[in-house]
């Protein structure tokens, strides 16, 4: 088949720089798009609003203490699939409690796995189609 599919876009709202552009290697790698939000609340309402997102990987303590919760019921709303990726270990409000969570420290087999699950139909990537 010549027509090539569209590639998946993740959001990404993560507050550590280092991790989020981790985890936009890997979801380009995986043939995906990654757009990385700042670290505040405010900066994610625009990109939810304005544009289609495949799925979504949220911090859920992000900087100065903001929770990404209004981001998840916003998500929600919208039937887009997200996970929380977060070293946090506290309770995660029970509203979520059906949410996959990655846990940091991950590899990026985990990572690859969570966006699978989360996605489904995403394209294998080179190695899996040489093997």
């Amino acid at each position: 088949m010549g027509s090539r599919e569209r590639a998946f876009s993740v959001l990404v709202v993560e507050d550590q720089a280092l991790i989020a552009l981790h985890i936009e290697d890997v979801v380009r790698r995986i043939g995906g798009r990654a757009v990385g939000c700042a670290a505040h609340l405010s900066d994610t309402l625009t990109p939810i609003e304005t544009a289609l997102w495949d799925a979504a990987l949220l911090d859920i303590r992000l900087a100065q203490g903001e929770m990404v919760y209004p981001v998840a019921k916003r998500l929600q709303a919208k039937t887009v699939p997200f996970a929380f990726v977060t070293a946090w270990d506290g309770k995660i409000d029970a509203r979520y409690s059906q949410v996959p969570v990655l846990r940091k420290p991950f590899s990026e087999a985990e990572l690859e796995s969570c966006l699978r699950m989360l996605i489904g139909k995403m394209p294998r990537q080179a190695s899996e189609r040489a093997a």
